[in-house]
């Protein structure tokens, strides 16, 4: 059973919010109040995918849900280095232009 797990990092103007394992219905309030602090911080936030092995309906729901916080925020809001999984929902879903989408984590976005 993979669980889900995540990491905070700060990184200059934004904050790097690093996914781990299933982004799903067990994991969507923890994600959502990660998500919800992140934001009222007033920095961008760069969620990165690289390590989701699964997301469900409710995992994308709670990235969307942070991304329309960060607009009411004034505050950006991207998903980097998305894997497979994430990558494949959000087609299907048609949610791809919602999000800034942004490549593998790099020094831009520090470690």
């Amino acid at each position: 059973m993979n669980t889900f797990g995540h990491t905070v990092a700060e990184h200059g103007d934004h904050v790097r919010l690093a996914l781990i394992g299933d982004v799903d219905f067990a994991a969507h309030p923890t994600l959502i109040a990660q998500l919800t602090t992140l934001v009222g911080v007033g920095r961008a936030v760069v969620v990165d995918c690289s390590a989701v092995t699964f997301l469900d309906s409710m995992g994308l729901r709670a990235l969307v849900e942070g991304r329309r916080a960060a607009q009411i925020a004034g505050v950006g809001f991207e998903l980097a280095d998305l894997s497979r999984p994430v990558l494949r929902v959000i087609e299907l879903s048609g949610t791809t232009e919602l999000f800034t989408i942004r490549g593998p984590i790099t020094e831009e976005y520090g470690p």
